[in-house]
Order: structure tokens, then C-alpha cells, then sequence
């Protein structure tokens, strides 16, 4: 579903932006900002199905925009923020019998594009507020990691769906650096003289479903390594109850692909204007 819905958005951007550049009656402003933002961070996947936001955490980053022309922006940005959740905040009775968690911090690589639904003008009274679509390609770095016995555990190194016994199970450790598509919204408004104020929210579809470690189904505690961190940590339902981790049990949603949402207002700065003139 998230694919197939990336797709139309992906199609729909290229469309638009085909359309703004064969325009030729389209202004060019050449504006160069540098700003930063703070806002929030929420996972959504196997542990949050139900978009729950209770575990929204603190987020920064960092930005170079370059405005193209009064409909388009092109910009780079920068992004941390930490994600989190845990079976036991759920209300689902699986969830709260698998006990499972996780806890990683994120940093993300992004370029996008922003197209205006309205003529922005940085310095124009007129032009000076435009909401606007936000879409692109991203690199994350994630490294989901959960605390047993006071030591808290790195969960990529650990195999606990028996990556770390691939030859049996087909499972590979997952890359702690991934593609992800941003898809949001936003508004901007020019204050005063070269700033210019903005709020946005932008969804993280990635291609992968172990930002919390968890995608598939349990594996035989044989391929972990009876008594061992792996074992315990693969399946934690009998620190709450009673064993539910069979070979074979659903232990995840494989068929979802994890994400993650970002939320953020701030703020840039112009360190470069000039407008070209209007094409004849």
C-alpha cells in the first residue's frame, strides 16, 4: 500500500514539476537560504500499528533551500531525532504478551522539492504567504537498540529473527542505512527583510521494517543459541507471562514496511536574492 501510494505521489510531483518548468511566464527569484528547525519525531510500524502518538519524541534539523522560481523551491536538509515504542504501552493483548522494544536514534540525509500552491515572493507584502507540497528522496541511519537487565543491547547485532544464521533461515541483517521517500506539507511566510518562517509535516515511507527490529516470525531458539542475549531478547512474552515465541509464530507484520513522521516549525535566512527578469 505505501508503495503503490509513493508512486502516485512520485508521478504527480514529476507531473508538476514538468508543468512549472515549460512555463515560461514563471518568474526565476534565484533566493539561496540556510535556516533550522526543531519539531518532533513518532515511529509508526509493528509496535504502533495504530499510529499512536504518545511516544513522539524531540527532533532537529538543518536546511539549504534554493527558490527556483515564485511556484518552486529545491532544498537540502539535515535531520536527528530519537524514535521509540513498547509493546507494553499497547492495548492490543498480543502486544502486551509479546513485550517487545525498541529505541533508536535517527539521522537523516534528504533532498526535496517544494512546489507552492500560491506566487511566493520573499520581500513581497503581496506574495508573502504560500502553503505547499514537500516531496523527495532521503538516506537514514538507524540503529534499534533495547535494554535487558540494565544493559542496553544493539538488536541489529543480536539476529533475533536468526539473521545471524542466514544459511537456515534466509534472513540477512538488515543495513542500518536506508532510502526513504518524504512526502508532506507545509506552510511559508516571509517576515522581515531575509526571513522567512515555515511549519511542515512529512511522512517517512521507508524500505524497510526493521526500524524496531521486528518484521517476520519467531525462530527456533536452536538458530539464536539456547540461553543466550539472543534468545531472550527474540522473545520476551515470558517476562510478563507465559511463552509465546513458537517456531513459526507471528512475531511481526512483514507485510507493512516501518515509517516514521516528522514535524517541525522554523526558520531561514536569505544570503542570496536576485531576481532575473520575467521571460519575454
Amino acid at each position: 500500500m505505501q508503495l503503490t501510494q509513493c508512486k502516485y505521489a512520485s508521478a504527480l510531483l514529476l507531473a508538476l514539476l514538468f508543468a512549472f518548468c515549460i512555463n515560461p511566464t514563471i518568474k526565476a527569484q534565484n533566493n539561496s537560504e540556510v535556516g533550522a528547525w526543531i519539531g518532533t519525531g513518532t515511529y509508526f510500524g509493528d509496535l504502533n500499528p495504530d499510529f499512536n502518538l504518545t511516544k513522539t519524541l524531540p527532533a532537529i534539523g538543518g536546511l539549504y533551500r534554493y527558490t527556483i522560481n515564485d511556484y518552486m523551491a529545491a532544498k537540502g536538509g539535515l535531520a536527528a531525532t530519537i524514535l521509540r515504542h513498547d509493546d507494553a504501552s499497547s492495548k492490543n493483548p498480543y502486544q502486551q504478551a509479546r513485550n517487545l522494544s525498541f529505541r533508536t536514534v535517527l539521522i537523516e540525509v534528504s533532498g526535496q522539492i517544494e512546489l507552492h500552491f500560491q506566487k511566493f515572493i520573499a520581500g513581497s507584502k503581496r506574495h508573502a504567504t504560500s502553503p505547499y507540497v514537500t516531496a523527495g528522496l532521503a538516506l537514514m541511519y538507524f540503529n534499534p537498540r533495547t535494554k535487558y537487565n540494565d544493559e542496553w543491547y544493539n538488536l541489529q547485532e543480536v539476529g533475533t529473527e536468526g539473521q545471524n544464521n542466514s544459511d537456515f533461515t534466509g534472513r540477512k541483517p538488515y543495513r542500518h542505512i536506508q532510502p526513504t521517500i518524504p512526502l508532506g506539507i507545509g506552510v511559508k511566510h516571509w517576515l522581515s527583510n531575509g526571513w522567512v518562517f515555515f511549519a511542515e509535516a512529512a511522512y517517512r515511507t521507508t524500505f524497510t521494517d526493521y526500524l524496531d527490529d521486528v518484521s517476520s516470525t519467531y525462530v527456533d531458539s536452536y538458530l539464536l543459541g539456547d540461553g543466550t542475549v539472543a534468545t531472550a531478547l527474540a522473545d520476551r512474552s515470558g517476562e510478563v507471562g507465559d511463552l509465546i515465541g513458537d517456531e513459526g509464530q507471528q512475531r511481526g507484520n512483514s507485510v507493512q514496511n516501518d515509517g516514521y513522521l516528522l514535524l517541525n516549525v522554523g526558520i531561514t535566512y536569505t544570503i542570496f536574492n536576485k531576481r532575473c527578469p520575467q521571460a519575454k
